[in-house]
Formats: C-alpha cells, structure tokens, sequence
C-alpha cells in the first residue's frame, strides 16, 4: 500500500471511531440524551408521588371527617340545607 492510502484509511478509521465515540448507540450524545431523559422521569415520579400523597390525606379526610363530605357536595352539587339561602354572583362583564 500507498503511503497515502495508509494515511486516508488511518484518517478514516480515526473518523469512524470519532463518530462511535460520540454518536454510536453507546456514544455520548446518547448518553446525554438518556441522563436527561432519566431526570424528567424522577421529576414526574416527585409529582406523582406528591399527587398520590394529597390523594391520601383526601382520603383520610373524608372518612374521618363527614363536614368534609358535606362541604364537598354543597360546592359541587350546589346543595343547601333546610331554610337556607343560597346567594349567586355572577363575574363583571367585560368590556370590548
């Protein structure tokens, strides 16, 4: 072989292991990519976890709490008791 020949095939060897490096399915872009991926997904499981724990308290609440079930179906249901009165407010229109 070509000196020359010696020297492209060496550059291109050079090159391709450049591209495993950084780019290959183990490279470090990919690596990168996955350490982002993996701190979004502890990020979700935090809010998961915090949506699972007020779930819980809201569960304890309602059944050791019956005011906290009444209150609930009178904001939702719009429920009075006996003899009350219930007062509507509708928001301001608004101006064009």
């Amino acid at each position: 072989m070509k000196n020359s020949q010696r020297k492209w095939i060496g550059a291109l060897l050079v090159l391709a292991g450049i591209y495993l490096f950084i780019g290959g399915n183990r490279g470090l872009w990919n690596l990168y990519k996955l350490h982002e991926d993996k701190a979004q997904l502890q990020k979700e499981v935090g809010q998961l976890k915090a949506d699972i724990m007020r779930g819980h308290a809201e569960y304890q609440a309602y059944q050791n709490d019956p005011s906290v079930i009444e209150k609930q179906a009178r904001e939702e249901l719009n429920l009075a008791k006996p003899g009350e009165i219930i007062y509507r407010f509708s928001a301001a229109p608004s101006e064009h």
